[in-house]
């Protein structure tokens, strides 16, 4: 984690959080992946959180099966 920047406060007040379902390949084995009920999808989710001032905060890869509330907490 990067220092804080003088005058400003080092815990983010506001965040934004997103996630995206890709496909993986044939090759890819079958306990790291799942199925994005919503877009069909069989393969991984990604999600990031962001500070508003556009710094990464946090990235987590699951299987696409994994809700969004779930990768939230």
């Amino acid at each position: 984690m990067s220092p804080p920047v003088e005058g400003h406060n080092p815990e983010p007040t506001a965040c934004v959080i997103d996630s995206q379902s890709v496909k993986t390949s044939a090759n890819v084995p079958a306990t790291t992946q799942g199925i994005d009920a919503g877009k069909k999808i069989l393969g991984r989710k990604r999600s990031i959180v962001t500070h508003t001032l556009g710094l990464l905060l946090a990235v987590l890869v699951t299987a696409a099966s994994v809700s969004d509330g779930t990768v939230v907490r």
